[in-house]
C-alpha cells in the first residue's frame, strides 16, 4: 500500500526537505520496512546513475549530426531576423526616437512664443485653465496662480505693493 512518504523518498534522499519534513520521513522509515525497500532501491540506482561513464563524441560525430538537424528539421520563420536587421526597421526606430525627442521640444518652443506674443499673465492665466483638468494637480495653487494672473491683467498688483 503506498504512503505518503513514498513520494518524498527521493527527496529525502537528496536532502532538499525541509527539516521538519526529514524528521517525519526518518521516523516513518524507522517502522515501514516497504519504504525502507523503496528507499534502498533508490540510493542502488544513484549510485548506478553515479557511476556512469560519459561517452566521447568525435568532432565528426557532433558536425554530422548539426548537419542532419540543418537538413531535416523544419525552418522556423522568425518575425524579426535577428540576423540580417532592415533598413526599413532601422529608420522607422531612428525616425520615432527623432520624433520623440522633436515633439517637446518644439511644443515647449511654441509654448514660449505664445506667451511672449499675448504677455506673461495671459499666458499663466490660459495655462491654469488648461491645467485645472489634470487630476493631479493642486487646485488651490491653480487658484492662486489664476487669481493673481487675473489681477495683473486688470492692472492691479496681487500683493499690493503698487506697480
Amino acid at each position: 500500500m503506498p504512503h505518503r512518504f513514498e513520494q518524498q523518498l527521493s527527496a529525502y534522499l537528496d536532502g532538499e526537505l525541509l527539516v521538519d519534513e526529514m524528521t517525519e520521513v526518518r521516523l516513518h522509515l524507522a517502522g515501514c520496512p516497504s519504504c525502507q525497500a523503496e528507499l534502498e532501491e533508490l540510493r542502488a540506482t544513484k549510485h548506478l546513475v553515479g557511476r556512469l561513464v560519459e561517452p566521447d563524441l568525435s568532432r565528426a560525430f557532433a558536425a554530422d549530426l548539426w548537419g542532419r538537424l540543418e537538413r531535416e528539421a523544419p525552418r522556423r520563420r522568425l518575425w524579426w531576423p535577428v540576423s540580417r536587421p532592415r533598413p526599413a526597421m532601422a529608420l522607422a526606430a531612428v525616425a520615432l526616437a527623432l520624433i520623440l525627442v522633436a515633439v517637446p521640444v518644439v511644443r515647449d518652443h511654441r509654448d514660449r512664443l505664445h506667451a511672449a506674443e499675448v504677455g506673461p499673465d495671459l499666458f499663466m492665466r490660459a495655462a491654469t485653465q488648461a491645467a485645472a483638468d489634470d487630476p493631479f494637480m493642486d487646485r488651490a495653487y491653480l487658484g492662486l496662480v489664476a487669481t493673481d494672473a487675473n489681477l495683473r491683467l486688470a492692472g492691479e498688483d496681487p500683493r499690493g505693493t503698487g506697480r
